[in-house]
């Protein structure tokens, strides 16, 4: 069974997020959740909601244990630039990026088989109103179909002495 959470457009770049993964990875969530709850870093609040959230998650699911759950994923995608410039000498504008990423955490627990929601009972079917076709005229109507001709047009030569001459 997989549980999964996702946190996007966090504003901290992912390099900075991505230090921390990989000490957690190899812990189990409820552990992670206490190592990040003791962590000075700003990065270890953001994966404390994500890997909270996948947790919580979990426990609306019937026959979850957090504490035999595993990490299948746990992933630090690039977000969106805010590209930015700021007042560099003689009036240039120097740019900079401020990056933004998107976290991934997928919880695992085997052994747990997932229940199947029951099939939606349909209401019992009820007769529909047959309607008859109100009585139409059945004569067809024979229309004629009328050929439009076109105007031959006329050409007209112009000589060099009526282009050059004013009226």
């Amino acid at each position: 069974m997989e549980i999964r959470a996702h946190i996007k457009y966090v504003r901290i770049s992912p390099i900075k997020l991505r230090t921390l993964v990989d000490s957690i990875k190899v812990m189990s969530p409820q552990v992670a959740l206490d190592h990040l709850g003791l962590s000075q870093k700003r990065t270890a609040k953001v994966l404390y909601k994500a890997i909270k959230s996948a947790v919580a998650n979990g426990q609306s699911t019937p026959g979850f244990d957090p504490k035999k759950a595993t990490f299948k994923v746990l992933a630090i995608d690039e977000g969106p630039y805010l590209k930015r410039y700021r007042a560099g000498s003689r009036g240039t504008a120097k740019p900079f990026v401020r990056k933004s990423s998107h976290v991934t955490v997928v919880l695992e627990q085997k052994g747990v088989a997932k229940i199947a929601k029951p099939a939606k009972v349909k209401p019992a079917d009820k007769p529909k109103a047959v309607s008859k076709p109100l009585a139409k005229d059945t004569k067809k109507k024979k229309t004629k179909k009328v050929e439009i001709q076109k105007p031959k047009s006329v050409k007209r030569t112009v000589t060099n002495k009526q282009r050059t001459t004013s009226k």
